[in-house]
């Protein structure tokens, strides 16, 4: 249902003729066709975002790393819906989500590289080389390397947190961390004790 309102208001806002008068502005002495051309390619881009989004969904669902995907799926989700972020959709309509689209490219991509078991799901494409390279290079200097780094260290967080991404309550009392109950008794016995209000 979420995926499909996106659908549809991608449908209305990421139109190629929107997104070449959003270049042009940045670029007003490009020749037409080129921005035509580039225009095309990232309303596709962008129209890609509800599928990868059910494809995150999807992954979700697997046994054995369905938390660790979680956890990386949520933090996207926060950045698309973060109005505020690098490129605001308040100032530059739907090209404003390009940062978006390429950090939940990315996520999957980085997931798919960290846990080699996942597969990925039927229905889903990940953007073609020229298509990554051509939104690689719309971005400022710096910024899809920043964005690489981001989706990899989400995964590997998520990794560290799920332990490889478990799911549910299956994982054995062995395998889950112990507390340091010891420790904290300790600390709690070298503490300063609270000074009790004076009568």
């Amino acid at each position: 249902m979420i995926t499909q309102l996106l659908s549809d208001t991608l449908a209305d806002e990421a139109d190629a003729a929107s997104l070449e008068a959003a270049l042009e502005r940045d670029a007003p002495d490009a020749p037409s066709g080129q921005l035509h051309e580039l225009a095309t390619l990232l309303e596709r881009y962008l129209k890609s975002v509800p599928d990868a989004l059910d494809a995150l969904t999807a992954m979700t669902k697997e046994p054995h790393f369905g938390r660790s995907v979680a956890f990386v799926t949520g933090q996207a989700l926060i950045y698309l819906v973060d109005e505020d972020d690098l490129f605001p959709e308040t100032e530059i309509g739907a090209l404003g989500l390009i940062d978006d689209a390429y950090l939940i490219h990315g996520c999957i991509a980085a997931l798919l590289s960290a846990f080699p078991e996942l597969s990925s799901p039927a229905g889903y494409s990940p953007p073609d080389d020229r298509t990554v390279a051509a939104v690689r290079s719309l971005f400022p200097a710096g910024v899809a390397a920043a964005l690489d780094r981001t989706c990899q260290n989400l995964v590997q967080v998520a990794a560290g947190l799920y332990s490889g991404g478990a799911r549910g309550p299956s994982a054995s009392r062995e395998e889950r961390p112990a507390l340091r109950v010891g420790e904290a008794l300790a600390a709690l016995d070298g503490a300063v004790q609270p000074i009790s209000p004076s009568s």
